[in-house]
């Protein structure tokens, strides 16, 4: 049987929040009411590493991270309590760093490493001579070993070229020559015979089809533990070092090129994730890659230490469908698993894979637009052209713009590499090679999806859907290459005349695309476009599309229920580590679509404010910081320096990302400051915008936070798996990482999760109107959460089987209330959500009583009981055919009703 997490907490694992502090927190998250700590993942990583997705070694826990043992120890204190563990895994990259012994190993012996395969590397690339790309220099090599910033040490581990704190391994065919040279120039008379028999068990290496990594490794320390040899070989070395010819002789020699890090945004030769170059990509699709990549995986699944594993970046796989079979069978029918996977629009998760669902993007998108005003689409979009004059409206066009430019300006190795390989396997003419390169960026660019997953020709119909979109917003991008898109779409199609050969090698270059049209719809759209579309910025985020903005309450029951008939078990999320802000910062922010003519107001009158000190920023930028500050602000209002260094750091990083006045490469440092000391001016400094920013701030953020409970809500009882990132059981007022992957104070929780089980114990109608007045210390949300977790997983079986059955609401605020049922074998759940606030009540009424919603009620179905528990209060509620909407959110403002069986 599957293990189902009833709650997942996402905890971001790393040298500071260790599997020692884990444990400590275990007996609080059960009383929270989580099933399932979510792990990010806990291998052998980069030092220091905070995410654990630049993996060095995937066969053991980071000794920065603890033990195994630990993790034992860890797994028979939730199985104590019926909890399970979540672990992220990461089978698209490995760190391209000297800690991994593989891509080293295949440094050092080129063919003849055992881990030649592994990687996805371009050995034979035209422009490097069968030398893998290692492009961490400063500088251009010329310059760098002009500055004699290269070093050849020798070492137990064997002789290195050294570039500062990096070190890359040297090939063994050049210890022949160095061990020679060492054997003439050593005055010493012992060094002979020791020279002359290293070379007798070198030549035994060198003829080797695969060079043992042990006995290699036996070798190298046996030279460096020879006093005598040692000496030998450093004179040799000595001799090397800060002579360019010599290096430049012994560099021409090795299996990999040291190169500038900016030379891969023109050519590379391996694939990487999106455009980080110390992210090298592995050839998962070979049997022998995925089986020793997932022995320890195995081994986790085995002894029971996981139950679920958390598949990172499946998109960037060349066969994801395959991928997760195999998965599925080495992990085994009772493991939990569910894919990170970005869906784009209307696009649905594959129904035929061998998982649970996918990590929750979707679901975040669909509660942020579930809060959104449909009725201030065009209004918004006209005060933000009114506003910021140069401002892009045309959201498809600047996410295609945007995407071209990464493609040419980040990714042009890449989109040549394909170009190649279309010519190589004669599936394109040679000539007019410009045109060529032009239809493939077109056509890449203008794909709608992250990617397709047949793994066979002819292409699946609904797959075939997206190819064709594709096309026909190529051919309107590049009518002029009407030819070759023509010639590039039937390669996405089996034709009568192709022979076997060619299927392959069109089939080949379908699955090859899609590996880089996700890295460049995340490039494009996410890293850049959502950092250039400041409309309102909640709805850039990921997994969502400004482009649909808006979800009626139906739209969002069809969703659930298709969720529910799909992916019952996929993850419901709020908050990520992916996430450009906190789940609450998002909802507080969707509040500007009901008070459109008052923010714009407000907006302007701010924006002159800033005149006073600086003409530098320009109208986006400062859209773009207006919006972050009422996102960023806490409900009090109070401004520390903490705050201000945190939008600070934040804008940096923005600013770089939309890639316009600044970016990552040549930053533009005086714009930045610019930026940087308008934020302290208007925060601390300015009086006058405080004044004004001050009182419309307050009435977004009591909004805000009363949508946030119902987003929370909503995750906890809608179809899924409900998740808790980190630290997010009080308002998440967070930006995107690194500041979401702030230490959390779990004491504060702990003691605020005590006091409000002594006061709900003593009156739960004094606990809502404290709660409920005194918002700004979030305990309100934690009750909440803590509540609503706890009754999901009382109710397991309900929530996990359970139909989804959307209620009709009637009466004059109809469209103010949706509600919905969750029914299982005659036991039954209700949840009533507010919805679009601001029309309806002033800020200060709470609870909504009576004058609020008058005669709104709900519909229950025939078969639908008629005695309500409360599970956010006490006592009962009777009800006929309908529900009053007044009696069931008498106390607080949203309701979760159960009943027994």
């Amino acid at each position: 049987m599957t293990y189902i997490p009833s709650g997942t907490y996402r905890v971001q694992i790393s040298p500071k929040l260790k599997l020692s502090d884990i444990r400590q927190l275990i007996p609080y998250l059960h009383e929270l009411g989580v099933s399932t700590i979510y792990a990010a993942p806990f291998f052998c990583a980069r030092p220091g590493s905070e995410h654990g997705y630049d993996v060095t070694a995937p066969y053991d826990i980071s000794p920065e991270i603890g033990t195994k043992k630990e993790l034992q120890e860890i797994a028979l204190e939730l199985k104590r309590r019926n909890m399970g563990w979540l672990q992220d895994i990461v089978p698209n990259h490995m760190a391209f760093h000297p800690d991994n012994v593989w891509l080293m190993d295949v440094l050092e012996k080129g063919p003849q490493s055992h881990f030649y395969t592994f990687f996805d590397i371009h050995f034979h690339h035209p422009d490097f001579s069968g030398q893998v790309m290692v492009p961490f220099l400063g500088e251009p090599l010329e310059k760098v070993l002009e500055q004699n910033q290269l070093e050849l040490k020798l070492s137990d581990k064997g002789i290195t070229i050294n570039y500062f704190d990096n070190a890359y391994p040297l090939c063994v065919s050049c210890y022949r020559p160095l061990l020679e040279e060492a054997l003439q120039v050593s005055g010493n008379p012992e060094v002979t015979p020791l020279a002359e028999r290293s070379l007798k068990e070198l030549a035994l290496h060198e003829a080797e089809e695969s060079i043992n990594p042990a006995a290699w490794g036996n070798f190298k320390r046996k030279l460096y533990k020879n006093e005598t040899l040692r000496q030998a070989l450093e004179q040799v070395l000595q001799s090397i070092n800060g002579k360019e010819k010599k290096l430049r002789k012994l560099l021409d020699r090795q299996h990999f090129i040291l190169c500038h890090w900016q030379d891969t945004e023109r050519q590379i030769n391996y694939r990487r994730f999106f455009t980080v170059n110390d992210l090298i990509c592995l050839r998962m699709e070979k049997p022998e890659v995925f089986e020793q990549y997932h022995q320890f995986i195995k081994q986790l699944c085995d002894q029971e230490l996981v139950q679920g594993l958390r598949v990172d970046h499946v998109d960037g796989l060349f066969d994801p469908a395959t991928y997760l079979k195999r998965l599925r069978q080495l992990a085994g029918p009772e493991q939990y698993v569910v894919v990170e996977k970005i869906l784009e629009g209307e696009e649905h998760m594959p129904e035929n894979w061998p998982i649970q669902g996918n990590s929750g993007y979707d679901f975040l998108a669909w509660i942020s637009n579930l809060y959104t005003s449909a009725s201030a689409r065009e209004p918004i979009t006209q005060a933000y052209s009114r506003l910021v004059a140069d401002a892009a409206t045309d959201y498809e066009q600047l996410v295609f713009d945007k995407k071209m430019f990464i493609l040419t300006s980040y990714m042009q190795g890449e989109l040549e590499n394909l170009l190649r390989l279309l010519q190589e396997r004669q599936l394109i003419p040679l000539e007019p090679e410009e045109q060529w390169r032009k239809a493939l960026a077109t056509l890449l660019a203008a794909w709608p999806v992250y990617r397709i997953y047949s793994n066979d020709l002819p292409i699946a119909k609904e797959e075939m859907k997206v190819v064709e979109e594709a096309f026909e917003a190529a051919h309107k991008q590049a009518p002029a290459l009407k030819e070759q898109l023509q010639h590039l779409h039937s390669l996405f199609m089996l034709e009568p005349e192709d022979t076997e050969s060619r299927k392959h090698h069109k089939l080949y270059f379908v699955m090859r695309s899609q590996q880089f049209t996700g890295p460049l719809a995340a490039k494009g759209v996410e890293d850049t476009t959502f950092y250039n579309y400041n409309r309102l910025i909640s709805l850039n985020e990921v997994g969502n599309s400004p482009e649909i903005f808006h979800l009626s309450p139906q739209d969002f029951h069809e969703r659930m229920m298709y969720r529910q008939r799909t992916y019952p078990h996929s993850i419901n999320a709020t908050a990520t580590h992916d996430t450009k802000r906190g789940e609450d910062a998002r909802l507080r922010l969707n509040v500007l679509t009901e008070l459109v003519e008052e923010w714009e107001q407000k907006a302007k009158e701010w924006v002159e404010i800033t005149r006073k000190y600086t003409s530098e920023p320009v109208e986006n930028d400062l859209y773009f910081l207006l919006q972050t500050l009422l996102v960023v602000m806490p409900l009090n209002g109070e401004v520390d320096e903490a705050l201000v260094k945190r939008v600070q750091e934040y804008l940096e990083k923005a600013l770089r990302e939309a890639k316009n006045k600044t970016d990552w490469s040549a930053p533009n440092e005086k714009y930045e400051q610019a930026m940087k000391d308008l934020v302290q001016q208007l925060l601390v400094q300015d009086e006058d915008f405080m004044h004004s920013f001050q009182p419309f701030f307050l009435k977004v953020a009591h909004y805000g936070w009363l949508y946030s409970l119902g987003q929370t809500l909503l995750k906890i009882t809608c179809p899924g798996v409900p998740d808790v990132y980190q630290g997010t059981e009080l308002w998440d007022l967070s930006l995107v990482d690194p500041d979401n992957r702030r230490p959390v104070e779990y004491d504060l929780r702990r003691r605020y999760l005590q006091e409000l089980q002594q006061a709900e114990a003593q009156s739960i109608e004094k606990l809502h109107e404290e709660l409920l007045h005194h918002p700004e210390d979030a305990r309100v949300k934690l009750y909440l959460l803590h509540t609503a977790l706890t009754t999901r997983r009382d109710l397991q079986t309900l929530f996990d089987k359970g139909d989804y059955i959307p209620l009709q609401v009637q009466g004059p605020k109809q469209e103010h209330v949706l509600a919905f049922a969750r029914h299982h074998q005659g036991q039954w759940a209700l949840v009533v959500v507010p919805l679009l606030l601001v029309s309806l009540v002033d800020s200060h009424d709470l609870p909504l009583g009576q004058e609020v919603w008058q005669d709104t009620s709900i519909l229950l179905p025939d078969n639908a009981p008629k005695v309500w528990q409360q599970a956010l209060g006490n006592g009962t509620i009777n009800a006929t055919n309908t529900l009053s909407v007044t009696d069931v959110l008498k106390t607080f403002p949203l309701a979760l009703l159960t009943t027994e069986s």
